[in-house]
């Protein structure tokens, strides 16, 4: 699986492109905000020959979910997500507490993701975690056969999300990560929703909150 990283918007969240050799794809978390952004991801798809399959967020924070109309009107993929993300603002609320406003609402999901669903595009199986307490239902995304994770906002290097937003709790947070995402391989590269890449044995050991 090949993997190509763009950091988005003014609160560089990290949207993830992933790929393999059937050239078929899926994005996670699509923060492509402005005309240029949208470009690059448009480009980088048409260059190498893709086919976008799957529109995946781990959660529906405005950061992550920006590029979602873009996607639905370039390439007719509606967002997947678990259903209790709905409990949340809508885009325009959020993004007016944040002082980013936008005239517009993004695409709802037709098709929720649980906890241990598999999501296939080409040869490719990503499974699906529940790990909430930064969000009621975020969802990070195991691939076991190319050794990784996608956390979103649930972890980071030496860091975790934030728990004072809509839905978010610490303790909830902590327990999750303990329970889902140390249990992984200890090798396991962690592809966090913002800021840089880290491993399994890296968090246990240096994470202060872990």
């Amino acid at each position: 699986m090949q993997i190509k990283l763009f950091e988005f918007n003014p609160v560089h969240v990290n949207t993830y492109l992933i790929y393999d050799e059937t050239k078929e794809a899926a994005i996670i978390d699509c923060g492509a905000f402005t005309p240029e952004e949208r470009e690059r991801v448009k480009e980088y798809i048409q260059f190498h020959g893709l086919k976008l399959k799957q529109l995946l967020n781990t959660h529906l924070h405005f950061d992550h979910i920006l590029g979602n109309h873009f996607i639905y009107d370039t390439y007719g993929l509606k967002p997947q997500y678990h259903e209790s993300e709905e409990s949340m603002p809508g885009l325009r609320k959020q993004t007016v507490i944040f002082g980013l406003p936008v005239d517009y609402e993004p695409v709802s999901g037709d098709h929720f993701i649980n906890d241990g669903d598999s999501i296939r595009f080409g040869n490719t199986t990503l499974k699906a975690l529940l790990t909430p307490g930064h969000s009621p239902g975020s969802i990070s995304y195991y691939c076991e056969a190319d050794n990784c994770v996608f956390t979103g906002d649930a972890l980071f290097r030496h860091d975790i999300g934030r728990t004072d937003l809509w839905g978010g709790n610490e303790e909830t947070l902590i327990s999750a990560i303990k329970n889902k995402l140390l249990t992984l391989p200890e090798d396991t590269e962690i592809y966090p929703g913002h800021g840089p890449a880290s491993t399994v044995r890296e968090e246990k050991q240096h994470n202060p909150y872990l």
